[in-house]
């Protein structure tokens, strides 16, 4: 086995400049990187390339990184916008033999505007949703959906990126119609790079780095899907212009209504980076409560202008590799774990009116505990003591985050973050051999599928709620693999030993 990814978080840039010479599928290359001169026969290096080339760029490999992560960029966005780039189908629709006398029309309240500040993190967020429908690993969704949209902004008269949040301003003005060219496009924008050369593209020159990642969110029997979810292995994935090499993790659980868990998993970056730049030296749990404080100030304007009356959970996970150490933030019922070469252990605590020490916190804050339908809950309403969002259930239902810190030990593999969808059904002694089980029934090379596995699960195990996972390797996956494997040989082994013990 090859040795772990260099991940070059030292600098966590994509790469860039003149380097050695790229390889095809097959053999082996620093990078895929590769200048063209005029006299070559690939064409003009500032015109667009020939198939040759772009082939060439397609098939390249980083051969310092490992799985995925050695394809190039190019390869990705071709599989994503595959329907796309084979333009309509030969022929026309066909019509109906007898037009319809009426065509159905079916009405929906328009969305209310939003502010200019949160334009680009709701844009940002919804062409994420868009990509991870298509299939492509999450991080490369946080990726590509971070360029795109830079990209569709330069061509804006207003720059939204820039347009930061003041919080006794609240501007709405030609927001909505902003909001839906983000996503109209998308493939313009992706087509836009692929007509261009590697040396020419920033966006076709990003080198994959950070933790490993997998998530996974399915709607199951719920009538509608209110989990969010972000996972990204560091900020280049939600910023390409800073070289913060710390990963960030975090599921959050809607509750009467999507609008809040979507507004978190579209802003936590933006608070993120806002609180790394200017308290970087803080320990690390203060700074991921920092960045949920600055979040659910955001989110409690907008859900007041909006009339939100719902509101999220949130379990949240900053990793940094560097100095071996992790943190967990969270409010309400969505666990943390950590599994280690031995079990999973989980982190958080529930924030649920059956904890002692959160029934009398709400009490004492004004609030009322009954029994409906078997459960406590506040004022005969919610299961849950804190949350995100919730403005008109304060103060009994808190907005402020728990934390922990703790070391990275040699032992430990995966950060998991999960919904109560999971925690439903799986206790932690479950989840250990689920991960067991996905590791000896497929490839290292499908270890971003792992979530996907466990949901489905959820599901086939009867979970009848939403169900999202996100997991941080902590180690490369091929670690995970080899721990966890059980050779053939042990296999046959066992067997024998209990066909003897029946014979006898």
């Amino acid at each position: 086995m090859s040795d772990p990814p260099k991940t070059n978080e030292t600098s966590s840039q994509p790469a860039t400049g003149r380097s050695q010479e790229p390889t095809r599928k097959g053999q082996l290359g620093p990078n895929y990187l590769r200048i063209i001169e005029e006299d070559e026969e690939y064409g003009h290096a500032l015109l667009e390339p020939s198939e040759e080339q772009i082939k060439f760029e397609r098939e390249a490999l980083f051969e310092d990184l490992h799985l995925d992560r050695q394809r190039s960029a190019r390869s990705f966005i071709e599989e994503t916008f595959e329907e796309e780039m084979l333009g309509p189908q030969n022929g026309t629709p066909s019509t109906a033999e007898s037009p319809q006398s009426y065509i159905p029309i079916r009405y929906r309240n328009p969305p209310a505007a939003a502010p200019v500040h949160d334009v680009f993190g709701d844009a940002v967020h919804a062409i994420f949703q868009k990509l991870m429908t298509r299939g492509p690993p999450v991080e490369y969704c946080h990726w590509m959906s971070y360029w795109i949209a830079k990209q569709i902004d330069k061509d804006s008269p207003v720059k939204y990126h820039e347009c930061r949040f003041t919080p006794d301003q609240y501007v709405t003005e030609n927001t909505a119609e902003a909001k839906k060219a983000y996503l109209d496009n998308m493939w313009k924008a992706a087509e836009k790079n692929l007509w261009m050369y590697t040396y020419n593209s920033p966006l076709l020159r990003t080198k994959w780095t950070g933790i490993h990642v997998s998530a996974e969110q399915i709607k199951g029997q719920r009538h509608k899907q209110e989990d969010r979810f972000v996972a990204y292995p560091n900020s280049l994935y939600m910023d390409t212009s800073r070289s913060d090499h710390i990963a960030l993790l975090g599921v959050f659980d809607g509750h009467g209504g999507h609008e809040c868990s979507q507004y978190a998993a579209g802003h936590m970056w933006e608070t993120w980076i806002e609180t790394r730049a200017s308290h970087s030296e803080e320990p690390l749990e203060k700074q991921l409560k920092t960045s949920l404080d600055l979040l659910d100030e955001r989110m409690t304007i907008r859900s007041t202008k909006e009339c939100w009356k719902g509101g999220t959970t949130a379990v949240c996970c900053a990793i940094d590799m560097n100095k071996k150490e992790l943190a967990f933030a969270w409010l309400g019922d969505s666990p943390g774990y950590i599994m280690d070469n031995l079990e999973v252990r989980k982190v958080t605590r529930d924030h649920s009116p059956s904890d002692p020490e959160e029934g009398r916190r709400v009490e004492e804050a004004g609030g009322q505990l009954f029994v409906i339908g078997g459960e406590l809950r506040v004022n005969g309403v919610l299961n849950l003591t804190r949350a995100l969002g919730d403005v008109p259930g304060r103060p009994m239902i808190s907005n402020q985050a728990e934390t922990c810190q703790r070391d990275i030990e040699v032992g430990d593999y995966l950060v998991i973050l999960a919904c109560d969808g999971i925690s439903d059904v799986f206790n932690t002694s479950d989840l250990y051999n689920l991960v067991q089980a996905y590791v000896n029934e497929n490839p290292v090379k499908d270890y971003n599928d792992l979530a996907h596995y466990i949901c489905h699960e959820a599901i086939a195990h009867g979970s009848a709620d939403n169900v999202t996972v996100v997991i941080g390797f902590l180690r490369p996956p091929q670690d995970l693999w080899r721990m966890m494997k059980i050779d053939d040989e042990e296999d046959e082994e066992e067997e024998e030993e209990e066909e003897e013990i029946d014979d006898e």
